[in-house]
């Protein structure tokens, strides 16, 4: 039997949510059944070698299709070549239907648009601005000829991209699952971590995990932080001071991020991890986890913390689908709110094992694996 060839559109060496979306669900795929090819508009990829040895190629375009249409075309079309029954194509935000276009034009059989945000990424003010106008504008323009499906890790995310276009019964919630056995609470990986980064038994971990960019807000974050210090000396709760927090991952406000911890002294309290591999270690040594996102698709590292049996502090601004557990707190997006519930907060609980919760809730990675087999196998 043929297998079923399957190409996804993009992946980035930044390893984002995407590229850890389109990644997890390949290595678990049945290659018996199927076959997939990458393509990405990155240079070049640190984790290539990883990819290829599963059998897939990567396919890296020298341009972006606002940069130089024609050029793109050409590229993509030669990638289109190699006879793909499905186009998987992740994305963000509108910013023209280029590579819809390609592939209606070269009749592929399936064409999936699949939502993975809910607002403009940009770190930029004026940028974000323009590239919110620009995607209301074209989304008016989209419509169900444009692709075969439409998916969405999110209700808000499916109302982002396609709005009053797509007819929600033909939009499909596509969960943002995890390796539940990888993530779930192990003491014993607790106590190394914290040795590795000098963590005291009796002291407080608070962690955040995501790129430090505008979106992840980690600013807020380290603000509120201060404020709750200063809370605590106030009113001589001394819990406060046995406190730290940790950030893991990079970005392009690393430096601002810095500045800002050493203009609120907060040097000895404050650990920027940068990019790590192993979060589902620095879950098991973190007490308490927080996301101030301003806005996300879901929030994947959501589902990390709380299989990981972590209570966690998140933004109001998060699709409330993320929580699948009864340890999130839904904090409002500003500094005195974020404080406070860190003071309310700084108290450890038990860390259950949440495997059969996290089943339960479909978010597992390999029923989904099964789920998106079959819509790939569909009509096939």
């Amino acid at each position: 039997m043929d297998k079923i060839r399957v190409l996804q559109f993009p992946i980035a060496n930044s390893y984002g949510g995407i590229t850890h979306y389109a990644l997890d669900n390949w290595y678990r795929m049945d290659k018996e059944r199927f076959h997939c090819d990458f393509a990405t508009m990155s240079k070049g990829l640190t984790f290539a070698d990883e990819v290829e040895k599963t059998g897939a190629r990567i396919f890296y375009l020298s341009c972006y299709p606002t940069e130089n249409e024609q050029q793109f075309r050409r590229e993509f079309n030669a990638i289109l070549d190699n006879g793909y029954d499905v186009v998987h194509l992740h994305t963000k935000q509108w910013k023209n239907f280029i590579v819809e276009d390609i592939c209606k034009k070269r009749r592929i059989k399936k064409v999936i648009v699949h939502s993975h945000c809910t607002r403009c990424d940009n770190n930029d003010q004026e940028i974000r601005r323009q590239e919110t106008i620009i995607h209301e504008e074209i989304k008016k323009q989209f419509s169900e000829d444009m692709a075969t499906d439409f998916w969405a890790c999110s209700s808000d995310a499916a109302d982002w991209l396609f709005g009053e276009q797509i007819p929600k019964d033909r939009i499909k919630i596509m969960k943002n699952a995890i390796d539940v056995d990888k993530f779930l609470y192990n003491e014993e990986i607790r106590r190394k971590v914290r040795n590795e980064l000098e963590i005291a038994d009796d002291e407080f971990v608070i962690g955040n995990v995501g790129r430090l960019c505008y979106q992840k807000n980690q600013g807020m974050l380290i603000s509120a932080y201060a404020d709750m210090l200063e809370r605590g000396r106030k009113s001589n709760y001394s819990q406060v001071g046995k406190t730290k927090l940790i950030i893991v991952g990079e970005g392009d406000f690393r430096k601002a991020i810095e500045q800002q911890i050493q203009e609120l002294g907060l040097t000895d309290k404050v650990i920027l991890l940068g990019l790590r591999n192993d979060t589902n270690e620095l879950y098991q040594a973190f007490d308490l986890m927080t996301m101030t996102s301003r806005f996300e698709g879901l929030g994947i590292v959501l589902i990390e913390a709380q299989c990981s049996g972590l209570k966690c502090l998140v933004n109001a601004t998060v699709p409330k689908e993320a929580e699948i557990t009864k340890r999130v707190v839904w904090v409002e997006n500003d500094i005195d709110s974020w404080s406070k519930a860190l003071v309310s907060n700084l108290e450890k609980c038990d860390r259950e094992n949440m495997k059969s919760k996290i089943m339960i809730s479909g978010y597992d990675l390999d029923s989904q694996i099964k789920i998106i087999e079959n819509e790939y196998d569909c009509k096939f």
